[in-house]
């Protein structure tokens, strides 16, 4: 029974807020004013400006695959060197060894390319 009214009660609070929400992220992704505007608007402004975005341009789909490849390259060579120096960073309460560069590159790509196949143990691996 208690499921039951869990089940309900989520499903009311869906229905109610689907709306607002999705009004609020259309005024987000169309530029209007918005109620979080005043809170996060700097922060909005200084990351444009740090990245030299320009909100009032469109993007071709050259920028775009360009900013992705960037991305994706940042991310992989992050995960790849977290990995591989995994026993010299901080919390690593297990004091973990570090994965070998072919595990390493392996688990990298794989988050990178979003296929997400991973070849180790997480607990006796990753710290």
């Amino acid at each position: 029974m208690n499921e039951a009214v869990q089940l309900i009660i989520f499903m009311l609070l869906l229905i109610v807020l689907s709306p607002l929400l999705g009004k609020y992220m259309a005024k987000v992704f169309m530029g209007e004013k918005h109620v979080m505007q005043p809170v996060f608007g700097w922060l909005e402004k200084l990351v444009y400006r740090v990245s030299g975005v320009k909100s009032d341009e469109e993007m071709n789909w050259k920028t775009y695959t360009y900013g992705l490849l960037l991305f994706n390259l940042f991310g992989f060579v992050v995960l790849f060197l977290l990995q591989i120096f995994q026993s010299y960073l901080p919390w690593n309460p297990e004091k973990l060894p570090n994965v070998s560069w072919h595990l390493a590159f392996n688990t990298a790509m794989s988050f990178t390319t979003n296929t997400n196949w991973q070849s180790y143990s997480g607990e006796n691996t990753m710290s």
